[in-house]
């Protein structure tokens, strides 16, 4: 059935200061495709039998897109983990009860869908050689087709670094038991990994691509990968046209001392020695890019998935996000699971962004803070762009993808007043959450009706994880937990001093002094 969805206001493109706000509107939508933007009445009168969603109260936007995630529908915090610095946090999560696939994804795709987000990018960490892997896959992607949201996929292996950066120089300085026990994580035939992988990824891509369904690369991280995995991975790429390559780089300062160590460059410089430095390219966290990464970026067209809360959470630092958009990168919206609310609130998370990156110096006339604009951009067409997907979805527009929200403006307008020359982006960026969005239609099917998810029955789904949950929890550690827990120890005493070279940082915001 064609719907209409009516908005008080109707945000058609962030980047469009001039017409991309719309009042009294409404959007038509026919199967999946947005047909029509225009006045509400106009649309009425010709539209008579479509199904009206919004009673010309709400804020209608598009879905805002989390262009980097896990899927991990319970968080660590929830499993009993705090976070960390990343590095502790990779032994610390060794073991960590978890879920199915397809509950996982549920659960994921509702904290999306009822908190702003239309579309989420899972990037997977897939383990060495496991052949569970595409029935895993298969199923994540299943469930969010099913709870109703839009996915992208992104798998990546590591085929080096997997404990530590320069893994074989921690290797030896472990002692025989520990060398026993990480031997079989350190060395291992990298062709048959890299054969493994590609295998696994053309299948994928051939069999999953499509529909609700997006298959990207996602290599895992700049230093998680050999130059001869990369240089297969560009293959890869070109022989399907050229992918979104999706990787966390330089999200740390150990990740950036490794880079000036092993190349005597930053990780960005030695990928574009590798040449996969391109327009397809984004950059997870990137909090360490220094003034050249951010002008290498620039100039290539690379983009950047910023996750504010989660480099809090993490003890990252703070992106330079400021500088990275008067360079001209792209820069999107990533939630990476670790949303400062624990709910995948996007936006909340957009206000977060909003507010961390107004230092951006301290002329009074020459220095202008960060817009409410760019910030919604980074949560719709800046995301869209990095899942190759931005002629199809960010803006409404007629032809793209009916992906949007309708988001109550009562908390924001009436609670208890907004003064009529407010700036309406400017006060949706500093008072909405997502306790806010009323609906949601993806694909053309309304999937949040009255903030109640449509295809996923919510109580039933929490008693399921959690009983999952319950029967999964042991609490003592398994004696792979235990070795790692000592792996852990040696690795701390390993590290210390390494980043005594990198205490100088492009954003001093992150500097030790």
């Amino acid at each position: 059935m064609p719907l209409l969805m009516r908005g008080k206001y109707v945000l058609t493109d962030a980047s469009d200061a001039e017409k991309g706000l719309l009042r009294d509107s409404a959007v038509y939508i026919e199967d999946n495709t947005i047909r029509e933007i225009g006045g509400w009445a106009e649309l009425r009168t010709r539209h008579g039998d479509a199904e009206v969603i919004g009673d010309g109260t709400d804020f209608v936007m598009p879905g805002i897109i989390d262009a980097h995630s896990h899927g991990r529908g319970v968080s660590y915090v929830q499993k009993g983990i705090p976070y960390d610095f990343l590095e502790n946090c990779l032994y610390d999560w060794v073991g960590a009860v978890d879920l199915p696939p397809e509950l996982n994804a549920k659960l994921t795709a509702v904290k999306h869908l009822r908190n702003g987000s239309t579309t989420i990018n899972h990037i997977e960490s897939v383990r060495l050689f496991d052949e569970t892997a595409r029935d895993r896959a298969e199923a994540t992607l299943g469930a969010y087709r099913e709870a109703g949201i839009r996915a992208a996929y992104a798998p990546g292996i590591k085929d080096v670094n997997a404990l530590a950066n320069d893994d074989e120089g921690f290797f030896r300085t472990l002692p025989p038991p520990l060398r026993e026990f990480t031997e079989p994580l350190i060395f291992f035939d990298k062709k048959a990994a890299q054969d493994y992988f590609i295998a696994l990824f053309s299948e994928l891509r051939n069999t999953l691509h499509g529909g609700m369904s997006n298959i990207l690369l996602g290599p895992t991280w700049a230093h998680g990968c050999t130059d001869e995995f990369y240089d297969r991975i560009r293959e890869l790429s070109a022989s399907f046209g050229g992918l979104p390559m999706h990787i966390h780089a330089l999200q740390t300062p150990y990740q950036k001392e490794y880079g000036e160590r092993k190349y005597g460059k930053s990780l960005l410089a030695h990928l574009d020695d590798l040449g996969i430095v391109d327009g397809n390219l984004v950059l997870g966290h990137a909090v360490y890019a220094n003034e050249s990464d951010i002008a290498l970026m620039a100039a290539k067209g690379v983009s950047v998935t910023h996750h504010a809360s989660c480099n809090l959470a993490m003890r990252n630092g703070i992106a330079p996000v400021y500088a990275m958009l008067e360079a001209g990168v792209n820069v999107a919206l990533g939630l990476d699971e670790k949303q400062i609310n624990d709910d995948e609130d996007a936006l909340h998370e957009l206000r977060m962004i909003f507010f961390l990156h107004r230092m951006s110096g301290y002329d009074l006339s020459g220095t202008p803070a960060i817009s409410a604009r760019q910030v919604l951009a980074m949560g719709t067409r800046s995301a869209a762009r990095t899942l190759g997907l931005g002629d199809r979805l960010g803006t409404l527009e007629p032809g793209k993808l009916a992906d949007l929200i309708a988001v109550d403006m009562r908390n924001i307008e009436a609670a208890p007043w907004l003064s009529p020359c407010a700036d309406i982006l400017h006060a949706f960026i500093h008072r909405a959450n997502g306790r806010d969005v009323r609906h949601a239609v993806v694909d053309g099917e309304v999937v949040l009706r009255d903030r109640k998810p449509v295809k996923v029955d919510l109580d039933a789904l929490y008693a399921e994880a959690a009983a999952y949950l319950d029967r999964a929890y042991d609490p003592e550690p398994s004696s792979f937990v235990r070795k790692m827990r000592e792996v852990k120890g040696r690795y701390l005493e390993w590290n210390a001093g390494l980043v005594a070279g990198s205490r100088e940082v492009f954003y001093k915001l992150n500097a030790r002094k």
